[in-house]
């Protein structure tokens, strides 16, 4: 008589294996940048362009960022000119944009060793929901 077995093993992700891995802090950065980058195209949405309160939140969001620093933000659309009285830069509705946060860090586990020096990038995108006369 012939038997077979068949066994099955779960591939460890890196953070099950050790917590103090590289790729744990990637997550936690990524999920807080992917964070902002959706709560920035919410308000360029709602509010049909860049103005104050678009910075006030953006500088909210990266407060609450952890382990990256001198991050930015670039808006890539199609403006409208002229543009209307309390906004630096006014999407029409329907346009859509492209909204890309920028910061710098550093990995080093653990340990913060400050080992390798990258730039970590989120994306978003959205179409303006105000209309400009």
């Amino acid at each position: 008589s012939f038997v077979e077995f068949f066994f099955f093993f779960k591939q460890k992700t890196a953070y099950e294996i050790m917590p103090s891995l590289v790729g744990s802090e990637m997550c936690i950065r990524d999920r807080e940048l992917d964070h902002a980058a959706d709560q920035m195209v919410k308000q360029i949405q709602l509010s049909g362009g860049i103005n104050s309160e678009t910075d006030s939140l953006f500088d909210f969001l990266c407060s609450e960022i952890e382990g990256a620093e001198n991050i930015t933000y670039s808006i890539d659309a199609t403006y409208k000119t002229p543009t209307p009285s309390g906004m630096s830069r006014a999407i029409q509705l329907g346009t859509p944009f492209y909204i890309t946060i920028e910061g710098e860090a550093k990995l080093g586990g653990f340990w913060n060793l400050d080992l390798v020096n990258i730039t970590v990038v989120a994306r978003g995108s959205g179409v303006s929901e105000h209309y400009w006369k």
